[in-house]
């Protein structure tokens, strides 16, 4: 997340929450761009109190003489709740899924494809500084989204990830009213896949390392158009060919790519990137 921090912040913040504010923007776990005056009192700030920073404010300096790009959510710091800023900032953001080893997988497969750096550096393990919440299937996925954002206090770094369980594309699905409730609680950012499943965006080669003693049926998946293919239960569909869904469906040694994902079928990809948006607006 961009940090922007009031100059106050420097000069009568809590001089510890200070010195755990700018040490995550050294371990890149926030950003910082500031412009010249935030970054003069800081390099203040860093002389009299923190010489360790003083670097880092330094390189800050010479970086405030550039325009900042673009950032997909930015937290303004103030000295007031500068302690309750740190706080939810230090906190690993959460995204609550129904089921953390399958939604999981499908997650990391999706920002190691699309090039999603930032994404794959939160979820690492030495990082987690994202982590998954998980749901135990679709029914406690508003409450359990309510708790995790009970623990933050001016910055709600929670999302939810719902299968739609759609039929077809006109169907409403079972999670429409789930995903309102947590908008409810306060959860802003809920992210419903189009197509009826996570298992529906698993590309053929997914499929292809699981079954590979069965290739028939894969290409016969292969051949169903994509706004039926969208829709199908695969767990049914494959069970029906005497072919066992695994639970980790995107397996971890399987390196995917983009145009995996894009022969799916159209807008796949740029609703892939709408969801690791909506996760990126939350780190």
């Amino acid at each position: 997340m961009r940090l922007d921090i009031e100059p106050e912040v420097f000069t009568s913040g809590d001089r510890l929450s200070v010195i755990h504010l700018l040490a995550m923007a050294v371990e890149g776990r926030h950003e910082w761009r500031p412009n010249l005056p935030v970054a003069l009192s800081a390099e203040r700030f860093a002389d009299e109190a923190a010489p360790v920073l003083s670097e880092f404010v330094q390189k800050a300096l010479v970086e405030a003489a550039n325009p900042a790009p673009a950032a997909p959510a930015v937290a303004r710091v103030t000295a007031a709740k500068l302690k309750e800023f740190v706080a939810d900032l230090r906190r690993p953001a959460t995204l609550v899924v129904e089921n953390r080893i399958a939604d999981g997988g499908f997650v990391r497969a999706v920002a190691a494809a699309l090039g999603d750096h930032r994404v794959v550096e939160a979820l690492a393990p030495s990082r987690q500084w994202l982590v998954f919440g998980h749901g135990g299937g679709s029914g406690d996925i508003p409450e359990l989204a309510a708790e995790e954002r009970a623990g933050f206090t001016v910055l709600v770094r929670v999302a939810v990830l719902f299968d739609s369980d759609r039929e077809h594309a006109g169907h409403p699905g079972r999670n429409e009213d789930k995903a309102e409730k947590c908008r409810q609680h306060g959860v802003a950012e809920v992210h419903l896949l189009a197509w009826r499943m996570m298992e529906n965006y698993a590309p053929f080669r997914v499929w292809e390392h699981h079954f590979g003693c069965s290739p028939d049926h894969v290409d016969e998946l292969r051949g169903v158009e994509a706004e039926q293919r969208g829709y199908l239960h695969l767990k049914t569909w494959f069970k029906g060919r005497r072919c066992h869904v695994p639970k980790r469906v995107f397996p971890a040694e399987l390196a995917l790519t983009e145009d995996d994902f894009a022969e799916l079928g159209p807008g796949v990809v740029a609703e892939l990137r709408e969801l690791l948006a909506m996760i990126n607006r939350i780190l």
